[in-house]
């Protein structure tokens, strides 16, 4: 009989333990998804960024347009949901179209920003880097003028213009 009640004993922790590992793993598979839905839930650029109707409302108005507003809410949406090279190609477009000095800005920005990210960017590119951040601080950009103030000016250098970078 003491047999039959210590393999009685063993089995019912066997099941004991082997039931509360499966409810560990449930719970820890519940928090994994519930942290994935509050990330989108908590961060509307993310859900902008989804949602493709906003999307193309935005840089529909910002490049056909030249809506500055919708431009900014569009990079914002890019930016945060990490998909800054997929508007490189916008922002280049709304700078040569719109003339706009931010969209300028916003280029030079993105290219440093995946050079320093993933060491890609060739010496062409970071002339015609440079070439954007001139472009901005021509249009009276503030930030891009802060950035050649540390740049060229604190090293005592004369600010290049766009021109001269490229050749043109």
């Amino acid at each position: 009989m003491k047999k039959f009640l210590i393999i009685f004993l063993i089995v019912k922790l066997f099941i004991s333990c082997s039931k509360k590992e499966k409810n560990i793993n449930d719970l820890q598979t519940s928090l994994i998804n519930k942290n994935d839905s509050i990330t989108k839930e908590e961060n509307p650029y993310i859900a902008n960024y989804d949602d493709k109707k906003r999307k193309k409302k935005l840089l529909d108005s910002a490049i056909i347009y030249g809506d500055t507003l919708s431009y900014q809410e569009a990079f914002k949406d890019f930016l945060i949901a990490e998909r800054s090279q997929e508007f490189l190609y916008y922002s280049i477009k709304m700078g040569k179209i719109h003339n706009y000095g931010e969209a300028y800005f916003d280029t030079y920005y993105i290219m440093n920003l995946l050079d320093n990210r993933n060491k890609y960017i060739s010496e062409k590119d970071k002339k015609v880097s440079l070439y954007y951040l001139l472009k901005a601080y021509e249009m009276n950009n503030s930030t891009a003028k802060d950035k050649l103030n540390d740049l060229y000016l604190k090293k005592n250098k004369k600010i290049p213009t766009s021109a001269s970078i490229l050749g043109e």
